[in-house]
């Protein structure tokens, strides 16, 4: 994007204290990292004749940037900003840095405004999963072959999802034409999931509201999501986008649910979402906290899974079980029920596996599933988490797709 691996020059400032801006330096690192250097402190500390030693953190910091690309003019906000370099001498320098950082293309005369009404979440993978597009491609050759194409947009209207005394959320479709040169146009339409708040609401407020969202796009989409662009809206009406880049995530399998079914349901997903938020809240975090993370180990994945069943089959069915009786019971009420040829033994086998690697229990070495058995249990626990979940939010359109049909025969095989 036009924002990363640039440098700009503005004027900044700490809240409260418009009257005295600093000069400086900003970088743009490649994902979204900010760095600040001047040759003055941000907070003044040493006209006091005060050194800045403690390194502070200044909780947000606004300023007005200049790129030295473009030439064009940004406002920026910047939260957590920490001073993480300070030399003196002939020359003293100062250099703070921040990774919660966001800008705007405009000139924010109100950049004052710590409160937000809305987010705006983009991902590519919404946009190929939303079948819907403004486009409209008309591409035909004469009979003495001359090429000929015309191309015709018209913006979609926005899409209503969901709607309550605390939010409104749809999609909208944005588009952007361009003409840099003569003989060179674009149109570009990027898909957003937007949600509004009734409430004003602080960045970090907002950021609990994306997390809920994406989650349950985890759970739609049936992969490792998280949005690509994300923007917020002041609610003196400035758009301001998010800087940091989202950690990469790994790739999972692929088992969408129809996007017309999504549509067709979604008040009662997203209302009955909001409304379990309390309830699942450990069953959420402990899942969300190793699906899609790069670097988790597979057995602690695995120990993980079978954690977060454990503890939602207590809570929610049953007070006293045993471990083994609480998988079997899961499985039994899953869409796998008929894909597993010996579902006792195969919950044995798990409860065995974890005993093992919870516990190290060498007595059970042999008896728990090895790596390889390990893994493919880990994808099938995923599938009957997702169903979970899926349930919770009364969606019971569930397709069982190839991979799984393949995984619950390799299964079956190992437990011949």
């Amino acid at each position: 994007m036009r924002y990363y691996n640039n440098y700009y020059e503005g004027f900044f400032w700490i809240p409260g204290n418009e009257n005295s801006k600093t000069i400086a330096t900003l970088h743009i690192d490649d994902i979204g990292n900010v760095t600040i250097s001047s040759l003055q402190s941000l907070t003044n500390n040493e006209e006091k004749g005060i050194l800045d030693r403690e390194w502070n953190k200044i909780g947000v910091l606004f300023g007005y940037i200049n790129c030295h690309n473009t030439s064009k003019n940004y406002s920026v906000k910047l939260y957590e900003v920490f001073q993480i370099h300070q030399s003196n001498g002939a020359l003293t320098k100062f250099k703070y840095s921040s990774s919660n950082s966001f800008i705007s293309p405009t000139f924010d005369n109100e950049i004052s405004c710590l409160t937000y009404n809305s987010i705006m979440l983009n991902s590519n993978i919404i946009s190929q999963w939303i079948p819907i597009s403004g486009f409209n491609f008309d591409f035909n050759s004469d009979e003495d072959n001359t090429f000929k194409v015309s191309q015709l947009y018209e913006q979609p209207k926005q899409i209503e999802l969901f709607q309550n005394d605390n939010y409104s959320i749809y999609i909208f479709f944005r588009a952007t034409w361009g003409q840099p040169v003569r003989r060179n146009s674009s149109i570009k339409e990027e898909v957003f999931f937007n949600i509004e708040t009734t409430d004003s609401l602080t960045i970090k407020e907002l950021y609990k509201i994306k997390a809920i969202i994406e989650r349950l796009l985890n759970i739609i989409l049936f992969m490792p999501f998280h949005s690509t662009a994300v923007e917020f809206k002041t609610t003196t009406g400035t758009n301001y986008i998010a800087l940091t880049k989202s950690k990469k995530l790994s790739t999972g399998q692929n088992n969408l649910l129809e996007f017309e079914v999504f549509r067709n349901n979604s008040q009662e997903i997203f209302n009955k979402w909001f409304e379990k938020q309390d309830k699942l809240d450990l069953f959420i975090k402990n899942f969300f906290s190793v699906y899609g993370q790069k670097g988790v180990l597979i057995e602690n994945k695995f120990l993980t899974y079978i954690s977060v069943l454990e503890n939602y089959h207590k809570n929610n069915i049953k007070k006293e079980a045993t471990l083994k009786d609480r998988l079997s019971s899961i499985f039994q009420n899953s869409s796998i029920n008929t894909k597993i040829s010996n579902i006792e033994k195969y919950a044995e086998k798990l409860k065995i596996t974890r005993n093992y690697h919870a516990h190290l229990e060498e007595k059970h070495e042999n008896k728990a599933l090895n790596i390889n058995g390990i893994i493919k249990a880990n994808r099938l626990l995923e599938v009957i988490i997702h169903e979970i979940f899926l349930q919770e939010v009364s969606i019971t359109e569930f397709k069982i797709q190839n991979w799984l049909e393949e995984l619950t025969l390799d299964i079956n095989e190992s437990l011949n």
